[in-house]
């Protein structure tokens, strides 16, 4: 039997050693999930065209709502959830300024997951979007909520994001950046994440509003995909050394 050639096995450790890099994590994130909205003039006072919110599931490998219809049916018992003439969102709950118990905390909420295909996970950098009031009288704001892996939601889990100073600084004309930190060990190696926002306001009548969603990251295989693909690579190389001249 001949010896193994030295560079074949120098070749195949290297690519063994740049499939667990690819493993440890990338070097920059990305957008892996997105979505936006125009102008629009829906009839009346209230109004949904899913035709005005523009989707992008940047990374094939996830799985998201992929049209604006998806995200209405994400409400659970908002009284007004539209796309309005100021390009954004504007919602409106009867939960009033505050969540103060549990059963207003099961209803009044807008709800999104962003789940990874099987095979790969979630690396989470930050979550961004615009907050802006609906009026400009009385308190507006709002609570955000996040679970992971299929995890529910309880009365007294504390927000991840909420207006600061307990009111609504963003405006319709000026809508606040707002950019959620989801670098923390709870949002990597996820094979999924659910956001809840709660708009929270004096009256039915008064609204909080929000526009676009982004969602940045990184999309990896998993741990397993890799193990696989280098026991193949050795595989090959130990084919190769038991040929002979």
């Amino acid at each position: 039997m001949r010896k193994r050639p030295v560079a074949t096995t120098f070749l195949v450790a290297g690519a063994i050693a740049a499939v667990f890099a690819v493993a440890a994590g990338s070097a920059s994130a990305s957008v892996i999930y997105q979505f936006s909205t125009g102008n629009s003039s829906p009839p009346g006072d209230d109004g949904y065209d899913a035709s005005f919110v523009s989707i992008d599931a940047i990374d094939l490998n996830v799985t998201a709502p992929a049209d604006g219809t998806e995200l209405a049916a994400g409400n659970t018992g908002l009284n007004r959830f539209w796309n309005s003439e100021w390009a954004g969102f504007d919602t409106s709950a009867g939960n009033g300024t505050a969540i103060d118990n549990a059963t207003e905390f099961s209803t009044g909420y807008w709800e999104l997951t962003v789940s990874a295909k099987p095979g790969y996970r979630l690396d989470l950098t930050s979550l961004g979007f615009g907050a802006a009031r609906g009026g400009t009288s009385g308190t507006r704001l709002y609570e955000l909520y996040a679970a992971v892996d299929g995890g529910g939601f309880t009365f007294g889990d504390a927000p991840i994001d909420r207006s600061p100073g307990g009111n609504e600084t963003g405006t319709r004309t000026a809508p606040r950046a707002v950019s959620v930190d989801l670098t923390g060990p709870t949002y990597q190696g996820i094979d999924s994440i659910t956001f809840r926002f709660y708009p929270l306001t004096p009256a039915t009548g008064n609204t909080m509003g929000f526009d676009g969603w982004t969602l940045n990251g990184e999309v990896v295989p998993e741990p397993s995909a890799l193990l696989l693909i280098s026991f193949g690579l050795l595989g090959l190389l130990r084919r190769g050394g038991r040929r002979r001249p």
